[in-house]
């Protein structure tokens, strides 16, 4: 795959989003829009020449990939007239040209053509900070403009099936994927684990939370890392059968309230490794088409739970809840001046353990 250079945004702006101190919508309160990077589309829906319009934070964002391959993002209107370059807008070459009066944009953001000869007007297009990773055009969101300060890892998926994804569009909040988990209640009572254990770990901009439990009576371990609000890798290992399996998942908000899912899986079965690349590769194409399908049904249990749930800014927690805890505190440093006073949440001790049944 081909990663995007970072592309820097030539206007900084406010992008806080609605302020969580004075905005309900039936009833639930709506948080400020979270720093950091978030998929607006899957790379392989960017083809070579395309030009996208994405809702985006309560707004929209063109999404392009350039003959060269590299994908950029920008704010939607030519700043000569105010075309909207996602409804007519073309690529040419490494250039995006506004549909209205053919003015061309370098990667730059700098106006480098304009139509009939004149000279181009002395305008640049707004950019956002843009990568590819793991199978999505991701862009950079932060309330004053600021660079990014870190950048999401690629995943290692050598050896692994080609991965399988899909895409929903909820209401709620995003943070619920990266909160879920650090759930460990929800695993068991929900999705039907047991005997399930977790701990958890944090650094600056990612947290762990290591799992494990049965699912009808198969041993599984599970290690779920949250980059930030917008990814969580998830690494699956059940031993006894010989399968691993890789999930990036990629929750971005849309508007308030709403926002979008996708993500991808991925998979290895040992005992393919031995296979000729002949027949191990449409084995693998139908194993993960019906393993994908799988977690869809198995992530879909959230997905009511999510459209409708209300934050709860002071959560009466209970013993096993100590990874939630440290998600609140943790995730509350990407919600800078929003009145999340997760900061104030107790310690509590202990990993947790889980039985049912």
């Amino acid at each position: 795959m081909t990663h995007a250079a970072v592309v820097h945004d030539l206007r900084p702006a406010e992008r806080s989003g609605p302020r969580a101190s004075d905005t309900l919508i039936r009833g639930r309160r709506v948080l400020p829009y979270p720093d950091g990077w978030f998929a607006v589309c899957f790379s392989h829906e960017l083809k070579r020449g395309d030009v996208r319009t994405v809702p985006f934070m309560g707004q929209e964002l063109v999404v392009y990939r350039t003959h060269a391959g590299e994908a950029f993002a920008v704010e939607p209107f030519c700043p000569h007239l105010g075309a909207h370059l996602g409804h007519g807008g073309k690529v040419d070459g490494d250039d995006l040209v506004c549909p209205f009066h053919g003015l061309a944009f370098a990667p730059d953001g700098s106006c480098v053509r304009a139509c009939g000869g004149q000279k181009p007007p002395h305008a640049t297009l707004t950019r956002r900070f843009t990568q590819e990773r793991n199978g999505m055009v991701v862009v950079w969101n932060h309330r004053t403009g600021q660079a990014p300060e870190w950048e999401i890892p690629d995943v290692d998926t050598q050896g692994f099936s080609k991965p399988k994804g899909s895409s929903f569009d909820l209401e709620g909040y995003p943070h619920d994927v990266a909160e879920n988990a650090t759930d460990l209640s929800h695993f068991a009572w929900l999705h039907g684990f047991t005997d399930v254990a977790m701990h958890h770990e944090a650094g600056p901009q990612w947290m762990t939370t290591h799992l494990s439990g049965r699912w009808h009576g198969i041993e599984i371990k599970i290690r779920l890392t949250s980059h930030g609000l917008g990814y969580v890798l998830g690494e699956s290992d059940v031993a006894s059968l010989g399968v691993k399996v890789t999930t990036c998942a990629f929750p971005t908000p849309t508007a308030p309230l709403k926002w979008t899912f996708r993500w991808t899986d991925a998979l290895r079965v040992a005992r393919m490794d031995a296979l000729p690349a002949v027949l191990r590769r449409p084995l693998y194409a139908l194993i993960i088409k019906l393993a994908h399908k799988w977690f869809v049904h198995v992530v879909a249990a959230d997905f009511p739970i999510w459209s409708n749930r209300r934050y709860v800014e002071h959560p009466k927690l209970m013993a096993g809840d100590a990874a939630v805890a440290a998600f609140r505190r943790w995730s509350a440093q990407f919600y800078p001046g929003a009145p999340v006073s997760d900061t104030d949440l107790p310690d509590i001790d202990g990993g947790g353990v889980w039985t049912r049944g």
